[in-house]
């Protein structure tokens, strides 16, 4: 899921900064865009985190009943 959540920010980031580029220096959706980079790039270092974390934990996914899970 997180190899998902990264290649979908890469083409954030990808659309996001091809459209700064188009843009002139003035223009005034630029602090939004560059906000919208800045958050992107921070979701991409979280996905990396989670990648990380979870390859040195060796996080199994496993059986549970139900009812161990819920609260009645």
């Amino acid at each position: 899921m997180a190899h998902d959540l990264n290649s979908e920010f890469t083409v954030i980031l990808s659309s996001v900064s091809s459209a700064i580029m188009t843009l002139e220096p003035d223009h005034p959706a630029r602090p939004a865009l560059a906000e919208l980079v800045s958050a992107a790039q921070r979701c991409t270092h979280k996905c990396s985190d989670l990648l990380i974390f979870t390859s040195r934990h060796g996080i199994q996914p496993a059986r549970v009943p139900l009812a161990a899970v819920m609260e009645l």
